[in-house]
């Protein structure tokens, strides 16, 4: 029986699309394929622990059509995520290659290592530049070295033995992205804590702290001590990792990062919005070589329980 009443699931779902709507008036953006399947797919939803907006600057170009809908109930979740793509395949002229997220899924559909998955969209101008992403969530309190295994098998990545096993105990999530213009890529994310221990990163980060203090310089591990959490990004798809700084308060990015014009623009958002919990930076080593941030990620989290 759901402990949900029906006036709240349905200001739940209001909130959801808000949430939506509320970030693309705020940057400017124009509606393109397929945003409207994904706001009724997110409002189809049994239930959605959150809305995850972001945008991307590369330089002077800012990209806000991106979303996460954060979903708990695996494996349901996964079912609903399936109806989205099938919606967005249903478009002629539209094919979604999911053969790995698939063949993962034959093998670990009813695996108890799984917690909660997400799907998302992030939309460009061009749609066959668009990718649409599920995004699948380990429990962090197991080994999960079966399920990480079968998907690097899957990746034929090529990782130094380092990476390796940095990806093997300390990877918390497995991304499938999906490009419109029929391209798939995976994604391993990892995290370790920050300046304190956090109780959501379980027993990882054994593995990647080390990796970042032995590989990384010195503004990486220094931003690595002042985050709550630190997440590495890597794929074969990217020449180098990207890394998440998670702040539990919006005011410590901005003692922790320079940005330009976009960013501020970004960052003034979110000051006179309601952000709930943490906020999240996505950059590459290289990025920050410059004095202000130019090529960037920006996360924020809204709960619509």
């Amino acid at each position: 029986m759901s402990l949900i009443s029906p006036l709240q699931n349905v200001q739940s779902k209001e909130q959801r699309l808000r949430v939506i709507r509320e970030h693309l008036e705020a940057f400017d953006v124009e509606p393109v394929f397929p945003l409207s399947l994904f706001e009724q797919a997110v409002v189809n939803l049994d239930s959605c622990s959150g809305i995850e907006p972001s945008c991307k600057v590369e330089g002077n170009t800012l990209f806000a059509s991106r979303f996460n809908a954060l979903i708990e109930n695996w494996p349901r979740s996964i079912e609903q995520s399936l109806k989205f793509l099938d919606a967005v395949e249903s478009r002629v002229g539209i094919s979604v290659d999911r053969k790995l997220l698939e063949q993962f899924l034959a093998v670990h559909l009813n695996s108890n290592k799984i917690t909660a998955s997400l799907f998302g969209i992030d939309l460009r101008p061009n749609f066959k530049d668009s990718s649409l992403k599920i995004h699948i969530q380990l429990a962090g309190d197991q080994d999960c070295d079966e399920l990480i295994m079968t998907a690097l098998a899957l990746d034929k990545g090529s990782y130094s033995p380092e990476v390796m096993e940095v990806l093997l105990k300390d990877c918390f999530m497995i991304g499938f992205d999906f490009f419109l213009n029929g391209y798939s890529v995976l994604e391993f994310y990892t995290c370790c804590s920050g300046k304190e221990p956090q109780p959501m990163v379980g027993k990882r980060g054994q593995y990647l702290r080390p990796y970042i203090e032995k590989k990384f310089s010195k503004k990486i591990i220094g931003l690595m001590n002042e985050a709550t959490m630190l997440m590495a990004g890597f794929s074969k798809a990217n020449s180098e990792p990207v890394l998440y700084f998670e702040f539990e308060k919006l005011k410590d990015i901005k003692e922790s990062f320079l940005f330009n014009s976009l960013g501020d623009r970004i960052y003034g958002f979110c000051k006179n919005t309601e952000v709930d919990g943490s906020v999240s930076v996505g950059v590459t080593e290289k990025a920050l070589e410059k004095s202000k941030l130019e090529e960037f990620r920006f996360y924020y989290r809204k709960k619509c329980v």
